[in-house]
């Protein structure tokens, strides 16, 4: 089967965060078998947990398996734009009753681990047990990561706890967005609340969660070794930017970046992969195939997939 990976080194922008959640985590693009069509999930004695039918789960499914002890809601919400940040809205209230909120930011590498700074890369695996510690999340836990109107990005929460060690069968991605889950008369939490911190937390401490290294990534040095084998490299990169950046007819959003693309690379449009009309869900899985399709990429191949962005 294909296997999916991301690069560690490279900018993991909310595009690539899209294609990877899409993904298994482990099994690549077969898209007829995403996350949205397949039933996997192992059934629980408690008829609201069993609501959870999938990776992707619908706003209804949510609301029939809320309030279950072994359920937990984490807001992933992250924004591109400047005037929108996930944690101030959790703070600020509404959010899902009871629920947690996760920084893809402030959860993450940083320091001499990162020496050229780049945001939101995957978290040592001491910071994630802490941090999961903090957000009275265990091992045993399903987590349902829903987003605010608007964003598209919770992917990227979704896979962070995938990634990191937790049971992909019980990660769970709501389809639509809080403000559906208000419309549909979901209970919800105004008072303002703290989120937490990593510099608050005590890395120290033995953690109870049991967190694992960043699996199904990359380095800089494997993703140029498969550029430089061209047609003969057992990998293929997928740029999921747009395709203005990709062909360098639109300036990259970071300074001091080239524009262009990695030679042999694909371009699968990360816009592609969602839902116009409410970009918290994803296209269902025949419209998926078809936007591999149309980038070029087979997505019953073998090769492995390593998904790149700016």
């Amino acid at each position: 089967m294909t296997k999916l990976f991301i690069m560690m080194t490279a900018l993991l922008s909310t595009s690539a965060r899209s294609v990877a959640a899409f993904a298994s985590g482990k099994t690549a693009a077969a898209v007829a078998s995403a996350p949205s069509t397949r039933r996997s999930f192992s059934s629980s004695s408690s008829s609201a947990l069993s609501a959870l039918s999938g990776n992707l789960v619908s706003v209804e499914e949510c609301l029939a398996a809320f309030g279950d002890d072994g359920v937990k809601f984490v807001d992933g919400s992250w924004h591109l734009a400047a005037d929108r940040d996930g944690r101030s809205d959790y703070e600020a209230g509404p959010r899902i009753s009871g629920a947690t909120f996760f920084d893809i930011d402030d959860i993450s590498t940083k320091g001499e681990a990162n020496p050229k700074g780049l945001p939101h890369m995957m978290p040592p695996k001491n910071l994630f047990a802490a941090a999961m510690d903090a957000l009275d999340i265990s091992n045993e836990d399903h987590l349902v990561v829903y987003g605010t109107k608007g964003c598209m990005f919770t992917a990227r929460c979704f896979y962070t706890l995938r990634g990191m060690g937790h049971d992909a069968d019980k990660v769970h991605l709501m389809q639509g967005s809080l403000g559906e889950w208000i419309d549909k008369k979901g209970l919800i939490d105004k008072d303002p609340a703290k989120a937490i911190s990593a510099l608050d937390l005590d890395l120290s401490a033995e953690a109870k969660y049991q967190a694992k290294d960043a699996t199904s990534m990359v380095d800089m040095q494997t993703v140029l070794g498969v550029v430089d084998a061209e047609d003969d490299a057992d990998s293929i990169v997928v740029d999921a930017r747009g395709a203005a950046r990709f062909k360098a007819e639109a300036p990259e959003p970071r300074e001091g970046m080239r524009g262009g693309h990695m030679p042999g690379s694909f371009n699968v449009p990360f816009a592609d992969l969602l839902d116009p009309g409410d970009p918290t869900k994803f296209m269902n899985s025949v419209e998926l195939k078809a936007a591999f399709e149309k980038g070029g990429v087979d997505v019953s191949t073998d090769k492995k997939i390593i998904c790149s962005c700016g």
